[in-house]
């Protein structure tokens, strides 16, 4: 495979941005240590929201998330103002370390680049603006679960599929960067190449530049 037909996805929570969900719920910043809620209730209610958000698209962010907050209060049946969790967010969307400077070394290669993450429009929107994901991705190459009405473990691999078209590319010519094993082993089932992310790691980006390069990549 030639350097010129190589294409890269990227995932974008615990990638190229800090898995907002998994961060403001449990580390010590988060609402478990905020409000002094149980850890076990706000997964099982991050889990059933997603089921309810993941797949739901809109064009009025604001109230698709106010929403999508009015849903976690009733869940966990704890008073908690809507404005003050969403501030509390800010906190949390942030971009991986060394991963802007990684992506504009691949974006001065002309390397074909895509977005593939299971996702919903308000927190796409909200780290779309937070870490500029315009300055490298083509609006046609970023594929959302929630725009789709799939996500990357879909049977048929609809996702995927909508990836790799978007791309031009075949999907032997593609390589997924993923923190999730399981999008991973999908990904690799489908015929794409893919790579595990160490998002609990602040090297991430140097253990992908390093791997790029030895694949001839960069």
């Amino acid at each position: 495979m030639s350097q010129s037909k190589k294409s890269i996805i990227f995932d974008i929570g615990g990638v190229l941005a800090h898995d907002v969900w998994e961060n403001l719920l449990l580390n010590e910043g988060g609402i478990a240590k905020k409000y002094n809620l149980d850890n076990s209730t706000l997964e099982e209610t991050g889990k059933k929201l997603w089921e309810e958000f993941a797949y739901k698209s809109s064009n009025n962010f604001n109230d698709l998330e106010r929403e999508y907050w009015s849903r976690f209060i009733d869940e966990i049946n704890f008073s908690i103002n809507i404005d003050e969790l969403i501030s509390l967010t800010d906190n949390f969307i942030k971009p991986v370390e060394g991963m802007s400077d990684l992506l504009n070394k691949i974006k001065e290669k002309g390397i074909n680049l895509a977005i593939c993450s299971n996702n919903n429009e308000f927190w796409f929107n909200r780290q779309s603006k937070k870490i500029n994901l315009s300055d490298y991705f083509e609006q046609k190459k970023i594929i959302l679960s929630c725009r789709f009405g799939y996500d990357k473990l879909s049977r048929n691999f609809e996702l995927f599929k909508e990836t790799v078209k978007a791309l031009g590319a075949q999907k032997e010519e593609c390589i997924l960067v993923d923190d999730r094993i399981e999008s991973i082993a999908k990904a690799n089932e489908y015929g794409m190449t893919g790579i595990l992310f160490p998002s609990h790691s602040k090297f991430g980006a140097r253990y992908l530049n390093f791997l790029f390069e030895t694949m001839k990549i960069l």
